[in-house]
C-alpha cells in the first residue's frame, strides 16, 4: 500500500495525539465544584484539554483532505455503508476472517477501512464535544445542564475509542504475525 505524504502525516499526528489523550484520560480528573485538585490533576486535566484542540485541528485536517478529494482510496473505502457493492466487500472480508482467513491487506481492506472511516468519525465527535466543554466549563468544573448533557456524550465516546485502538492495534498485530509488513507502510517516511 502507498499512501501520500498528507496521509501519512496525519496518521501519524492523530496516532500519537489519540494515544496520549488516552493515556491521559486514564489519570486526569476532571474539576469538580467544592473540590480540591492536586498539582498533577491540574497538570494532566490541562494538557488532556488542549491535546484535545489540538486532535480537533488534525482531525479537521483530516475531513479536509477527503473533502478535497486527496483520501487514500477516496471517501468510499472509509464510509462503505452507502454503496451497495462496497457493503458486499465488507461482508466478503468478515465471512473470509470468520473462516479465519487473515489475506493481505492490499486485498483485504474494506472493512478495515470501514472501521478506519468509523474510527475518525468517533475522534470527530470526541474532539467536537471536548470543545464545547473547553469552551463551557468553569475552571472548577461548573457547568449548565446543556454543557454537563455533552460532558455525558463525551464520557459515552471515550470507551468506544479504546475499543477502537484496541481493535486497530490488534489487526495490524495479527496482520505482522500473518508475515504482511505493507500494514506498516502508513508509518513509512517515503
Amino acid at each position: 500500500m502507498k499512501y501520500g505524504l498528507y496521509t501519512r502525516v496525519l496518521h501519524w499526528l492523530l496516532a500519537a495525539a489519540i494515544s496520549l489523550q488516552m493515556l491521559l484520560s486514564l489519570v486526569m480528573r476532571p474539576p469538580h465544584p467544592g473540590r480540591v485538585h492536586t498539582a498533577f490533576e491540574n497538570l494532566t486535566y490541562d494538557a488532556h484539554r488542549y491535546v484535545g484542540v489540538a486532535v480537533l485541528a488534525i482531525v479537521v485536517l483530516h475531513w479536509l483532505l477527503f473533502i478535497s478529494g486527496n483520501a487514500h482510496k477516496g471517501w468510499g473505502h472509509f464510509f462503505p455503508w452507502f454503496s451497495r457493492a462496497r457493503r458486499t466487500a465488507v461482508f466478503d472480508d468478515i465471512k473470509g476472517l470468520l473462516r479465519l482467513r487473515i489475506e493481505n491487506p492490499e486485498q483485504q481492506d474494506s472493512l478495515a477501512g470501514g472501521i478506519q472511516g468509523l474510527g475518525l468519525l468517533v475522534g470527530t465527535l470526541l474532539a467536537a464535544s471536548g470543545l464545547v466543554l473547553f469552551l463551557g466549563m468553569a475552571a472548577d468544573g461548573a457547568m449548565g445542564a446543556t454543557v454537563h448533557a455533552i460532558a455525558e456524550f463525551h464520557s459515552f465516546w471515550g470507551p468506544v475509542m479504546w475499543g477502537y485502538l484496541g481493535l486497530h492495534v490488534g489487526a495490524v498485530m495479527i496482520h505482522l504475525l500473518a508475515g504482511h509488513r505493507s500494514v506498516l507502510n502508513i508509518f513509512r517516511a517515503s
